[in-house]
């Protein structure tokens, strides 16, 4: 089984916000999105979920399994954003209701999904959760209020309410955003973890490469609205084919690139903005290597060497 979006494109008032975005993570697997602000990452995400408001169009297909998740309504598509698929937003105190105890949002998600045990049960099944996202003192932790806690532990309760109806996929919005560089780093290894252990298909979305080498096991590089290449994370790393996904990771900090080069490289200039997208390869106006047709036509997402890059002279 997998999620699979396709060909996906959100519009608002005349303006297209994302052209032509695709990707797909299959159960157990680990995939990645990942691109600059502005590409249209987290737009994408909440589209999955029809979370959007009602006068954003949105066209494209979104698979769960044989079902067309754009279509779902009411009853179906609520036990679809937390049976099937659940989400993981980047702010968690933006999550957490600060006048409810932790464990009594998680048990309000449990009894409004169809939860139907004891008083008790419920309460042995919020520990349940907290234990298998590590939180300590989940005994005490399950009384505490979202500002009793650090930004860590929010985060991890939040998964743990992500988790509560054992959805099949996980998408994680910058989750790790932020917290410190040691807890992100706990946080993404928890994760991973989940979703070896549960079988959950996890799209995590970023603008680290740092953290889509390590966490993921395919990439799908996204720029202003587009999936511009898309493959095994090793292998896109090793050899990437677009002048975008070459840029960002010549940018990603590392100690080796600053012994070597002296200082980071940088990618001029910045994403545009949807109202003023140019013409033909949205990436053309930062990239050294455009000719003519670059700036008179979209390219294709196109199959090249056992991967998917749009672009009409790919980087070899």
């Amino acid at each position: 089984m997998s999620l699979r979006v396709s060909n996906l494109s959100v519009e608002v008032e005349g303006i297209k916000l994302i052209e032509d975005i695709s990707f797909e993570c299959r159960r157990g697997e680990r995939v990645a999105l990942v691109g600059e602000s502005g590409s249209g990452k987290s737009l994408a995400a909440l589209s999955v979920l029809k979370l959007l408001p009602q006068n954003f169009r949105v066209s494209g297909t979104v698979n769960s399994g044989k079902r067309d998740v754009l279509k779902l309504k009411g009853e179906e598509l609520r036990n679809f954003r937390w049976k099937e698929v659940s989400i993981v937003f980047q702010d968690p105190s933006s999550s957490l209701n600060p006048l409810m105890t932790v464990g009594e949002q998680v048990e309000e998600a449990l009894v409004y999904h169809g939860f139907r045990g004891s008083k008790e049960e419920l309460k042995n099944r919020v520990l349940e959760l907290f234990r298998l996202v590590k939180i300590p003192m989940a005994e005490e932790r399950i009384n505490a209020y979202p500002h009793h806690l650090s930004g860590g532990l929010k985060q991890r309760v939040a998964i743990a309410m992500a988790l509560a109806c054992n959805p099949k996929f996980l998408i994680a919005d910058e989750p790790t955003t932020a917290l410190d560089v040691t807890v992100q780093r706990e946080i993404l290894s928890l994760l991973g973890e989940l979703s070896k252990k549960e079988k959950i298909g996890t799209v995590l979305i970023t603008h680290d490469m740092g953290v889509v080498e390590e966490f993921s096991e395919r990439v799908f590089v996204v720029y202003s609205g587009f999936t511009v290449e898309e493959g095994r994370t090793k292998d896109v790393f090793k050899n990437p084919l677009h002048p975008y996904t070459d840029g960002l990771i010549k940018c990603s900090p590392s100690i080796e690139s600053v012994k070597v080069k002296g200082e980071l490289q940088t990618i001029p200039g910045n994403v545009p903005e949807p109202r003023n997208r140019p013409s033909g390869c949205p990436f053309h106006p930062r990239c050294k290597f455009k000719r003519k047709v670059c700036i008179e036509r979209v390219p294709p997402l196109k199959t090249f060497k056992d991967r998917k890059v749009r672009c009409f002279f790919p980087l070899t």
